[in-house]
């Protein structure tokens, strides 16, 4: 099926992601580095490495997500193992083995819609 070209990347998505403001974004421990996360579905999520060299495509990833506000996971981080499925400039796009529980995205939604009402 040919997809009109006014459709955007995101709207395609098979999931929905979840956008950060800068302030507000999820920390992911790797090890002993720290990297900011863009954006996060069920299924993957979207870094910054400003390190090079960056990961490779098919990498194998693990690590813990920190979520600055949704519930518990803001004392516990929520481990996560996936897959490097995109390397773009200093982005890194990885695909969960296993998705993230909807109930700690819904609470991030929730938080970010309360607080960034302007925010999409």
């Amino acid at each position: 099926m040919i997809q009109p070209a006014s459709i955007s990347n995101d709207e395609r998505r098979e999931f929905h992601r979840i956008h950060y403001p800068a302030l507000e974004r999820p920390w992911l421990f790797i090890g002993k580095q720290v990297y900011e996360v863009l954006d996060i579905s069920v299924s993957g999520l979207r870094y910054v490495d400003p390190n090079t060299p960056a990961a490779n495509l098919h990498d194998q990833i693990q690590g813990a997500l920190h979520f600055r506000h949704s519930g518990r996971h803001t004392k516990t981080p929520l481990q996560i193992q996936g897959t490097v499925v995109r390397t773009q400039d200093q982005e890194i796009g990885l695909h969960f083995n296993r998705e993230i529980p909807f109930n700690v995205l819904l609470a991030e939604q929730q938080y970010l819609r309360k607080h960034y009402p302007m925010w999409s």
